[in-house]
């Protein structure tokens, strides 16, 4: 306990007492909720109530991020990520209300945009760390009958691959669908190809240099990097600049995405 992290001794305090990640997700989800009801005061104590609240919210998933059950759950994943979106649209809706009654003109034309934006981004970071498509005849085990063909089912039909034969299955695809581990994911794709194309006689490929965590963090523009921008920009500001540094993150982080996308094909 003396060696582990501050969220590691909180995490295992809780899980004595049955809280589980699931829980911490609710938990965060009330903390933002919190936060939006501060956010949507015209004084401006609320801002710094607020920013705060956000900190707690991090501070949350911290905590739900260093337990260790349910850890590779995929509906607990599944819920937390849900659970992640929809705190963010509330702290949205609290920054339009406070918007409104402090007078700011268009402040849901703002919050619309920065939904948008915010889709934008989440759909083409999805798109990228998406599983590639299985071939043809990929459902078939080899050697097995008629009878025993893997059906898709709905999985399949939303493209999630099939189970596969030992050595070929994928174990990062959970965090690829639910955007947690798209970037290690994308890391380890691009050094496999690399070792392809030295093993095929192409010569040396391109070294790669990663970028910090902290520096792809913040171009990724990720949900904890929104949150502090909000804070940040509340307090100093108003919520319609926290809605312009949102628009312009998700267009950076979009811009990002298509740079890299682009050099990969030059570089094949």
């Amino acid at each position: 306990m003396a060696h582990a992290s501050p969220a590691r001794a909180v995490a295992r305090v809780l899980e004595r007492r049955d809280v589980t990640r699931a829980g911490m997700a609710r938990i965060s989800v009330l903390v933002a909720l919190g936060a939006a009801v501060w956010f949507a005061q015209e004084e401006g104590e609320g801002a710094l109530a607020g920013a705060v609240l956000l900190v707690l919210v991090l501070g949350c998933d911290a905590v739900g991020g260093a337990m260790s059950a349910n850890d590779r759950d995929s509906l607990t994943l599944w819920l937390v990520t849900m659970l992640g979106q929809l705190r963010e649209y509330v702290v949205y809706t609290g920054l339009a209300l406070g918007a409104v009654a402090a007078g700011v003109n268009g402040a849901w034309a703002w919050a619309a945009g920065a939904l948008i934006a915010l889709a934008l981004r989440d759909s083409l970071l999805v798109a990228r760390t998406a599983p590639p498509a299985l071939p043809r005849g990929r459902g078939t085990v080899r050697g097995a009958g008629a009878g025993q063909q893997l059906s898709e089912g709905l999985l399949g039909a939303a493209g999630v691959p099939v189970p596969c034969r030992p050595g070929e299955g994928d174990p990062e695809l959970t965090g690829r669908l639910l955007g947690g581990g798209g970037e290690r994911a994308g890391r380890t794709r691009v050094a496999r190809d690399a070792r392809q194309e030295e093993a095929a006689g192409r010569g040396p490929a391109a070294t790669v240099v990663p970028l910090p965590d902290l520096a792809r963090r913040w171009l990724s523009f990720t949900q904890p990097v929104r949150f502090l921008v909000i804070g940040v920009t509340t307090v100093v500001w108003d919520p319609r600049v926290a809605f312009v540094t949102l628009v312009i993150g998700c267009a950076l982080a979009v811009t990002s995405e298509l740079v890299g996308a682009w050099e990969q094909v030059e570089r094949r």
